[in-house]
């Protein structure tokens, strides 16, 4: 069997790992990109933290997996039919395919959100973000009002890290005592709305005592270079950073001649997650019950796994029954918040429980020691942009 997965993400390693360990063919990953990002961690990455808790080569992903070739590249279509994939540079061809893209942000049209919003989603976003950072408050020593648009997971994440960021850098460089004061901006009734009510009223009332402001039911209207525009006020600022907003990868959008998309814009798929014969759709793409975090692509990808396997074996397929996922979310140092089955634990336990999971979505990619090891660099202290 030959199966073709493309995606570097959480679905697409996991997939093409298990599928080896099955040892079911040969299995071809296609990834735009030579790593993995370890997108729950990238919040902290942006705040000076260790980048290698964040970044793992694919190379040494696959490093004891003959049967895995990864290949640095981009598709740019597909032919069921001759169950080819095409890129730019060559086709693919496969016996089965699992597609695994991943979301992409939108701005939701908002003026000049596109052009002027740092974002944390990549290396490069995260880059520019440390290095506007610096210029503003070290270098140029100004007093400043920072805005998190955004207040999912990333978002809250993000403003509780910067708050604890911005002043290690006044303490680090010497700069003169000031207040930094973040804003964090939610357009829905709360904070945390994917999330229980219960989650939101903790959370906020902890970053409340981190001194974040929160601003919650206000819509963002504009921004410029140096000014945010929220519910038609405009108010001064250079720095704002986009957490919010994400959209289907527009792959699927435009080939609507092979896949059935929802209203949302995700792949409708069938009970074995397949999307078309002999293609799978997994992660943030599928439209298949909690899709959307890293835990539910991890679950997808073992479950097509054992399908193929079970396919290759010519054993009975067991459709896949979804469950929810535990969620955790860091809010500065030594406070998390994690609840699970309509049970939560906040405060030190809940850090230490949101850290566990960190720890163990590293083992579902990489040998135990190896995951320890990027584990532990979340502890290294800050280091400058």
């Amino acid at each position: 069997m030959n199966v073709v997965v493309v995606g570097g993400g959480f679905a697409g390693v996991k997939a093409a790992l298990e599928l080896a360990k099955r040892q079911v063919g040969k299995i071809t990953l296609i990834s735009d990109e030579p790593y993995f990002l370890h997108h729950a961690t990238l919040y902290a990455t942006a705040t000076g933290k260790n980048t290698a808790e964040s970044v793992i080569s694919l190379k040494d992903i696959f490093a004891e997996y003959p049967h895995v070739t990864v290949v640095d590249d981009k598709i740019t279509s597909i032919d069921p039919a001759r169950r080819l994939i095409i890129s730019t540079k060559k086709q693919y061809k496969y016996d089965e395919a699992i597609l695994a893209l991943g979301s992409v942000t939108t701005y939701f049209g908002i003026k000049g959100m596109q052009q002027h919003a740092y974002g944390i989603k990549s290396l490069s976003e995260i880059h520019a973000f440390k290095e506007h950072i610096h210029s503003e408050l070290v270098h140029k020593k100004l007093d400043k009002e920072y805005f998190v648009i955004g207040a999912g997971p990333t978002g809250v994440e993000l403003a509780a890290a910067l708050q604890e960021y911005l002043q290690y850098l006044i303490t680090a460089y010497r700069l003169p005592a000031r207040r930094v004061k973040i804003t964090l901006v939610e357009a829905a009734p709360r904070i945390l709305p994917h999330l229980s009510e219960t989650a939101a009223k903790k959370v906020a009332t902890h970053l409340d005592k981190l001194g974040i402001r929160v601003l919650v039911n206000h819509r963002v209207m504009a921004l410029s270079k140096d000014a945010i525009t929220i519910e038609g006020q405009k108010i001064h600022t250079k720095t704002a950073i986009w957490t919010s907003g994400v959209a289907n990868n527009p792959f699927f959008d435009a080939h609507q001649d092979v896949f059935h998309l929802a209203k949302d814009g995700r792949v409708n798929v069938s009970t074995h997650l397949e999307a078309a014969p002999h293609v799978y759709v997994i992660g943030d793409n599928s439209t298949a019950p909690f899709s959307g975090t890293a835990w539910q692509a991890l679950a997808q990808a073992k479950y097509v796994a054992k399908d193929l396997a079970r396919i290759h074996t010519k054993q009975p397929r067991v459709a896949y029954h979804p469950r929810r996922s535990m969620v955790g979310v860091p809010v500065g140092q030594d406070w998390g918040y994690v609840e699970a089955m309509n049970l939560y634990v906040a405060g030190r336990t809940g850090a230490f429980a949101r850290r566990l999971m960190e720890l163990h979505s590293y083992t579902q990619l990489i040998k135990y020691r190896k995951a320890v090891a990027l584990w532990r660099a979340h502890d290294i202290p800050h280091v400058d942009a």
